[in-house]
C-alpha cells in the first residue's frame, strides 16, 4: 500500500453534500453525456463527470462542497465513486484494461508517475501552461505530478514526515529538540528508561515505514538508484544503531505511523517521527506538552518524504474540458483554504499558504518549512515493487536476519533493474 495514513480523524459528517453527490458502484463508465445546452464556457449543462477517489466516507464536508459548488455553477453533475484506499490503484488499472475509466481520478502522489507511464492519465502540460498557476506550487507537489518532463496531475493537498517530541520530558532532561542525526541518537539514548523508549516510529512492512526509511536515505545523500553505496549503508546502519542502543523498540517492526506516535501520547517514547496529518490527534490526546520540530538533518542535510494526492484526468475521458474546469475550480485558493482547514492537511500551493491565517501560528510554520524540503516519490511504474524491496531490507536488518550491507545489496538487485525500465 502507498501512504495514505489514518485520515479519519479529520473527516466530518457532510450530510448536506452527501445528498448532492451519489456514490455509485465500480461499474460506472466514463463521463456519461447529457443533452443540456452549453453554458458558454466549454461546460455543458446536463453532462456528468465521473470521479473516483478514496476519501473516506463520510468525506470532508469542504471536499464535497467543492464538487457541489461546481455543479451549481455549471450545471455539470459529478458522480462520485468512493473506493477503499488499499484497492484503489488496482481498480484503476483494471478499469484501464477494461476501457471503463472515470473522467477524473484522485491519485496518491506516488501513483501519478506509474499511471502516467502506463498511459492511464492525460498529459496536462498545455493546459497547465495556459492556466498560469503552476508557479504557485511548492516544488515537491509539482514534481509529484510530473513524469518525463510532462505534467499529468494537479496537486490537491500535501503532507510530510516531521518530528514530534514530549517537551515536558526533554525540558526535565535539559535537552532541546535534536537537529542532527548525532544529536537524535545521543538524546534518544539518554531519554530511554525502563518504562520509556527515547524514540519511536514505524518500521512495519508497509509504505508507512518506507515513508520513514526513504527520508533517512535522502538525508544520507542516497536514493533508490544508489542502494549499494556507502551513503545508503550509512542510513541503514544509523537506523540499526537506534535499535541497538535500546532507543527504538523492536515492536516498531509492527507499528504503523499512528502506532509510532501513539507511544509518544502514552508516555512510552520521548521523540517520534510521524506525519503532519497526526498533529490534531496528538494535540488532543497528549497529557504532556507536545512540540514539533524539523526532522534531524543527516550527513547530506535536511529531507522529508512528501505525501498528498493529485487530481488527474483519465486518458479516455470524453469530457476533458469539463474535467479540467472542475479541477481548476477545486484548487483555487478560496475553496482550497476551506478544505485544508477542515482536513488538517498542508497546502500544495505557496500562495495559499501565504494567505491562510491558520498557517501563521505554531506549529504550521515548522510544518511548512519541512514541506519545502519534502521530496516526491517519482520513480515510475515499478515503484510498488521497489518499495517492497526496501521493506524487506530494513525489516531483515532490524529483526537481525541480515547485515545492513547484505540487506541493501539484495534490495539493489531488485530495484536497479526496475529503475532501468523508466
Amino acid at each position: 500500500m502507498t501512504l495514505k495514513p489514518q485520515r479519519s480523524v479529520f473527516r466530518r459528517v457532510a450530510a448536506v453534500a452527501a445528498a448532492v453527490l451519489v456514490t455509485v458502484g465500480l461499474g460506472a463508465c466514463s463521463g456519461q453525456s447529457g443533452s443540456g445546452g452549453s453554458t458558454g464556457s466549454g461546460i455543458h449543462r446536463g453532462d456528468t463527470l465521473v470521479l473516483w477517489d478514496y476519501q473516506q466516507n463520510p468525506a470532508p464536508k469542504e471536499y464535497l462542497k467543492r464538487l457541489s459548488d461546481f455543479t451549481a455553477k455549471t450545471g455539470v453533475k459529478v458522480k462520485r465513486v468512493s473506493i477503499a484506499y488499499d484497492q484503489f490503484l488496482s481498480k484503476v488499472q483494471q478499469a484501464a484494461a477494461a476501457h471503463s475509466l472515470p473522467d477524473i481520478v484522485m491519485v496518491d502522489n506516488p501513483w501519478n508517475s506509474a499511471l502516467a507511464d502506463q498511459g492511464v492519465l492525460t498529459d496536462l502540460s498545455d493546459r497547465v501552461s495556459s492556466w498560469g498557476q503552476w508557479k504557485n506550487y511548492f516544488s515537491g507537489p509539482a514534481q509529484s505530478a510530473t513524469w518525463k518532463g510532462k505534467v499529468y496531475g494537479v496537486p490537491n493537498e500535501s503532507n510530510d514526515l516531521i518530528m514530534y517530541y514530549d517537551k515536558t520530558v526533554l525540558d526535565k532532561a535539559g535537552l532541546k529538540a535534536p537537529t542532527t542525526w548525532d544529536e537524535l541518537r545521543t538524546d534518544a539514548k539518554q531519554l530511554t528508561t525502563p518504562s520509556r523508549y527515547g524514540f519511536s516510529t514505524s518500521m512495519t512492512k508497509s509504505e508507512n515505514a518506507v515513508f520513514v526509511f526513504e527520508s533517512l536515505l535522502w538525508q544520507a545523500g542516497a536514493d533508490l538508484d544508489s542502494l549499494n553505496s556507502p551513503k545508503a549503508l550509512q542510513a541503514m546502519t544509523y537506523l540499526q544503531s537506534l535499535q541497538q542502543d535500546g532507543s527504538l523498540s523492536k515492536d516498531a517492526l509492527t507499528w504503523d505511523l499512528r502506532a509510532g506516535v501513539t507511544q509518544l501520547v502514552n508516555g512510552k517514547s520521548a521523540i517520534a517521527f510521524g506525519g503532519t496529518w497526526d498533529y490534531p490527534w496528538l494535540k488532543q490526546n497528549m497529557k504532556d506538552e507536545l512540540a514539533v520540530a524539523l526532522l534531524p538533518a543527516g550527513p547530506a542535510g535536511q529531507a522529508s518524504n512528501l505525501g498528498g494526492e493529485n487530481w488527474a484526468i483519465s486518458s479516455s475521458s470524453k469530457h476533458q474540458d469539463e474535467a479540467w474546469k472542475l479541477i481548476t475550480s477545486a484548487v483555487a485558493p478560496k475553496p482550497s483554504l476551506a478544505y485544508l482547514k477542515e482536513s488538517g492537511q498542508l497546502p500544495a500551493r505557496k500562495d495559499v499558504a501565504a494567505i491562510a491565517p491558520f498557517y501563521q501560528s505554531a506549529p504550521m510554520p515548522t510544518m511548512l518549512d519541512q514541506l519545502k524540503v519534502a521530496k516526491a516519490r517519482v520513480y515510475g511504474p515499478n515503484y510498488p515493487q521497489m518499495a517492497d524491496a526496501l521493506m524487506t531490507a530494513y525489516q531483515s536488518v532490524l529483526s537481525g536476519q541480515q547485515t545492513p550491507k547484505a540487506a541493501l545489496a539484495q534490495a539493489a538487485s531488485v530495484v536497479d533493474p526496475l529503475l532501468a525500465k523508466k
